[in-house]
């Protein structure tokens, strides 16, 4: 979890915000095909996920920031630049979909895990209502 996350004393470990656990809550509400939903910071470190099927948690977290930032470094080699990107990978059975979330000091990304059923459209819309939710409780 980040350093930047105040301690917890009760159990002693770093707490992350209310609203993050509620934003990834909603998002995987409003996209029932939804495997699940991690959100890393931008170094790989995994700070909250939420599935609904054995998702390797961590290992999604150091992949995530790792494709965003080869997506980042691509747009810019083509003349793109400016914040908010996202990535969008889709297989057979199903599809993942990453999006930076700005966080002033911590940029994070957040994962979206989603069935071969899932909608695109309703999967990007949804995943971006979730970053507002994140960067704006």
């Amino acid at each position: 979890m980040p350093d930047e996350f105040p301690m917890d004393p009760a159990t002693g470990g770093n707490t992350v915000p209310a609203h993050y656990a509620t934003a990834l809550d909603a998002l995987l509400a409003t996209v029932p095909a939804l495997t699940g939903a991690v959100l890393s910071r931008s170094d790989g470190f995994e700070v909250l996920g939420r599935t609904r099927a054995d998702v390797p948690v961590s290992r999604l977290s150091a992949l995530s920031s790792s494709m965003m930032a080869l997506s980042q470094a691509a747009l810019r080699e083509v003349g793109m630049h400016g914040g908010g990107g996202s990535v969008l990978v889709e297989g057979q059975d199903g599809k993942l979909l990453l999006l930076e979330v700005p966080l002033r000091g911590q940029p994070m990304v957040l994962a979206a895990i989603g069935g071969a059923d899932v909608v695109t459209g309703t999967l990007l819309w949804a995943a971006r209502d979730c970053v507002r939710q994140l960067i704006n409780p």
